[in-house]
């Protein structure tokens, strides 16, 4: 781990000075229907990105000592070899708890409107000090958390030079958010292709690129040029296996109480996007992911319900799953075997280099 560390953070300088130049004139995620190259980054006014916080933000974000047990860091359910996900179905959690949800990719987050399956968080700042207090997560209390922090005098050091305080709740959430922002993918065969490289694809691929825009649907919702609407759909996925495991069901009233359900009690399954809205339409409802380096980062869907790509493909090509409430963009495709491939080929090409801002080890 120590080294995976090192090799995530060297190029920091050099990264930082590209973002920065990228941040100027960036225009908002899917303000295109199409796909193409990502845009620049998105840096907020308030939050700049310097080398000093990226290194910081690494810091953190590998240090198993912001969870109250110091079991788990924040890349326990972000693994750089996993996509900056994890290949299980379900998300790690606090021990003693199981979680109800599989960990979304942290690849591109920068570029996303809506953070979580649900939407519920709607910046990087804010969302990064939800899973340290939650109790399935990381369990922490935040008050004591900051003196833990500040008991460290690496890290008391730090914060004092990067924001010019001691290590507080608001300082904490920016530096974790600066170094998810660095988490950007690049170079993807598909990227190359489209900007002149007409060896960057092969045949399949760039079939399965015009099946994607049009035969497939595919890009009714996986649109943009981080390939999602950032919207929320009812594909009508099927139940995990785990779903009606005593942990699990525990998990999904804790949430549905905290997120003020009615008759929490009662419910048996991840409500989805209804948890923050209320609303009927969007129950089963999840956040559209983005498919760049999908090929990195199975099983699939917000409960992992599917092993593979081709899983995927054939789910869909069955116009998803037979449930109220399911989305109209869904439909059956009538793909060949020959249109499947292709379009696997094409997802395959959405794989890119993301080299994060690494982190030397944590401070004691």
């Amino acid at each position: 781990m120590a080294r995976a560390r090192r090799e995530v953070i060297l190029c920091s300088v050099v990264f930082i000075g590209m973002l920065t130049l990228l941040g100027q004139g960036w225009v908002d995620a899917g303000t295109s229907a199409d796909i193409g190259p990502l845009p620049a980054v998105p840096i907020p006014e308030d939050n700049p990105l310097t080398p000093e916080k990226i290194e910081l933000g690494g810091l953190l974000f590998f240090d198993a000592r912001l969870s109250a047990d110091g079991s788990l860091a924040c890349v326990s359910c972000h693994l750089p070899d996993q996509g900056w996900a994890t290949h299980t179905p379900l998300s790690i959690a606090y021990p003693t708890n199981m979680e109800r949800r599989s960990s979304p990719t942290l690849v591109n987050v920068a570029y996303n409107k809506a953070l979580l399956w649900d939407g519920r968080a709607g910046s990087l700042e804010k969302q990064a000090l939800g899973p340290i207090q939650n109790p399935l997560h990381m369990n922490h209390n935040l008050d004591l958390l900051m003196e833990k922090l500040n008991a460290i005098p690496d890290y008391a050091e730090r914060f004092q030079k990067v924001f010019g305080t001691s290590v507080n709740p608001e300082a904490l959430g920016k530096a974790l958010a600066t170094f998810e922002r660095t988490l950007i993918t690049r170079h993807a065969p598909f990227d190359r292709y489209m900007v002149g490289d007409q060896q960057a694809m092969d045949e399949s691929a760039v079939r399965g690129m015009a099946l994607f825009r049009d035969k497939a649907r595919c890009i009714l919702c996986h649109n943009g040029p981080n390939f999602t609407d950032s919207q929320f759909h009812n594909l009508g996925v099927p139940d995990a296996p785990l779903l009606t495991h005593p942990l699990v069901q525990a998990s999904i009233r804790f949430d549905a109480k905290r997120m003020n359900v009615p008759d929490y009690a009662q419910v048996k399954e991840d409500l989805g996007r209804y948890l923050v809205t209320k609303e009927e339409k969007d129950k089963g409802a999840f956040k559209t992911p983005t498919l760049r380096n999908v090929a990195q980062r199975d099983p699939y869907m917000h409960n992992g319900a599917f092993q593979s790509l081709e899983e995927i493909i054939d789910f869909y090509n069955r116009g998803g799953g037979a449930v109220a409430g399911k989305s109209p963009l869904v439909q059956p495709l009538a793909l060949t075997a020959q249109e499947k491939r292709d379009l696997l080929a094409f997802l395959q090409a959405l794989t890119g280099e993301v080299r994060p801002l690494p982190s030397a080890a944590s401070p004691r």
